[in-house]
């Protein structure tokens, strides 16, 4: 049996524990599956009565006898309270970044994605000259959902899942109302790898310095009628898709 746990017992995991870390005082969002009751060594299972979703570190921890039974099963009652903490930190810090979304390749270009004049998906530079990644998720109202700042994530309630592994490459984020987004990072080193990755950009490479860090980002709102994703922007009566822009101001812009 594979340790990892299926795809539907992980949402159910992360869902009840408010999608962040369940030890007092923790609320990370990378986490890992612990097997706890019984334990993975004596039976193989993914049983999510007798598992909780932890970070690495406190599942360390838990796999070192540092939490009975009890308290694990404490943690995962009482763990709808962490989703206010829930905070991320993405360390993907370059000096260039290609954002793939909508069907359109966007190369040292800052603002990503604007919508009716006002930046949704853009890049600011730190001292160092790092790019560091912003968005706001917005509502089907236009109200703003989960955001990030320079790299910081944040969630403001009502998710109805919130998936980011421990490697924090990727980040998804889900609503019952049918908003969603997803951004993950990676790196291309050279050329064929670049047409494996991204095989609908191979012919502005040579616009492009490898290596490189690509960051793919879907983007959705049904009240809005927005639904971007890195293959193409679906927009009423409009399909856009393999467009390339490379140190512009704004790279996608609607309405």
């Amino acid at each position: 049996m594979d340790r990892k746990p299926p795809t539907a017992v992980r949402k159910q995991l992360r869902d009840e524990i408010g999608f962040g870390c369940p030890v007092q005082g923790c609320g990370l969002p990378y986490l890992e599956w612990h097997h706890f009751d019984p334990p993975w060594k004596e039976k193989q299972h993914h049983d999510p009565n007798g598992m909780i979703a932890l970070c690495r570190e406190h599942h360390i921890q838990a796999d070192n006898g540092a939490f009975t039974i009890e308290q694990l099963r404490s943690f995962k009652e009482s763990g709808k309270g962490n989703a206010s903490q829930v905070v991320g930190k993405f360390n993907w810090m370059r000096n260039r970044i290609l954002a793939v979304i909508g069907g359109g390749f966007y190369f040292e270009t800052a603002v990503v994605l604007q919508i009716r004049e006002i930046p949704i998906i853009w890049f600011n530079r730190d001292p160092k000259d790092y790019l560091l990644l912003n968005f706001t998720l917005l509502g089907n109202s236009g109200e703003q959902r989960a955001y990030m700042r320079d790299n910081e994530w944040f969630n403001v309630g009502g998710e109805e899942d919130i998936e980011c592994p421990p490697s924090a490459r990727s980040l998804k984020i889900e609503y019952p109302t049918g908003e969603r987004m997803r951004i993950e990072f990676y790196e291309i080193d050279g050329a064929r790898e670049f047409a494996r990755r991204i095989p609908k950009a191979e012919g502005f490479l040579g616009d492009i310095t490898l290596p490189i860090t690509a960051v793919e980002i879907s983007y959705r709102v049904p009240g809005l009628n927005i639904d971007l994703s890195p293959k193409g922007t679906v927009l009423p009566g409009i399909t856009i898709g393999a467009v390339f822009a490379s140190h512009c101001g704004v790279g996608l812009a609607l309405g």
